[in-house]
């Protein structure tokens, strides 16, 4: 036995510490870049955590409702901890072809189109210069009354819709057109997100979604001149049919409410679907937000 093998281990071992200790990953003999703080990134792999918002005001469900300040707060804590707002053109362009994205890249969503993504979370980002991506629920666009006439809290409408794209720093997406129902303020058999009705036939069922996806898509067309790409499930609802429409449709990324960070993998275009989301509820302080995301 050479007596230069004990050695060789022992460099070995105290170079992988090294790496280890550094921040860095060793998977299957490729070293991963890394920071120790969750972020994990390759040429041909990245983890890119979502955080998913809702209404702006000072007071209200802490569930989905966040005050001005602290989602001001929330940026400052991922602008200082080195995190860069990304766009989902961004990440079909990493998953296609391999661009390469900022070092800790994160997206910030928010669902339903609420009058307070304009007046409130748009100048914040501005000042910020951080970019997010805003699903609107079609029919509910612009609009302070329900279809039937309920009050609600208001929608932001095309003009707004405009400003903020225009910006270069907001994208509009899909939230559906009218299958993100509200049950008591629906008249006959209501709908359950994205979810078949029982009253409906397969056949039926696959005519209404594709007739929805036209409508919220041509919606959406007419404000942003660009085709919808990206969808989210209304409740994180999603099944097989509604998947396999939706990639036929053109739609590159969709999203749903499930927690945790998602792996996008260079050549692989499934990588971009049914993306998990973390939910920021109004009460969350900044370095929460941060420690949930590592």
């Amino acid at each position: 036995m050479s007596k230069r093998k004990p050695f060789i281990v022992l460099i070995c071992v105290t170079a992988t510490a090294l790496l280890l200790g550094s921040g860095a990953f060793i998977v299957f003999g490729e070293v991963i870049a890394g920071t120790g703080d969750g972020v994990e990134k390759s040429d041909n792999m990245v983890r890119v955590p979502i955080l998913m918002y809702h209404h702006f005001a000072d007071s209200g469900d802490p569930d989905t409702i966040i005050s001005g300040e602290s989602f001001e707060r929330h940026l400052t804590a991922l602008r200082d901890a080195g995190y860069t707002t990304v766009t989902f053109d961004q990440l079909i362009s990493f998953v296609d072809n391999g661009i390469i994205l900022p070092e800790r890249p994160i997206l910030i969503t928010m669902d339903d189109g609420y009058m307070s993504n304009y007046d409130i979370a748009f100048p914040i980002l501005k000042q910020h210069g951080m970019k997010a991506t805003f699903f609107i629920v079609g029919v509910l666009h612009g609009k302070d009354l329900y279809k039937g006439g309920n009050p609600i809290m208001p929608r932001f409408g095309d003009a707004e819709a405009k400003e903020m794209v225009e910006s270069g720093l907001i994208s509009i997406q899909s939230h559906s057109y009218d299958m993100h129902q509200y049950k008591p303020y629906e008249t006959g058999i209501s709908r359950t997100g994205v979810r078949r009705r029982i009253d409906e036939s397969r056949e039926d069922y696959i005519a209404a979604f594709n007739e929805d996806f036209r409508l919220a898509s041509e919606q959406i067309e007419s404000i942003t001149g660009e085709p919808v790409l990206v969808y989210s499930y209304p409740f994180g609802i999603r099944n097989k049919t509604t998947d396999k429409i939706l990639k036929e449709s053109g739609v590159r990324s969709t999203v749903t409410i499930g927690k945790g960070t998602n792996k996008l993998v260079t050549g692989d275009p499934e990588s971009l679907y049914n993306l998990k989301r973390f939910n920021i509820p109004g009460d969350m302080t900044a370095p929460e937000l941060l420690k949930m995301i590592r």
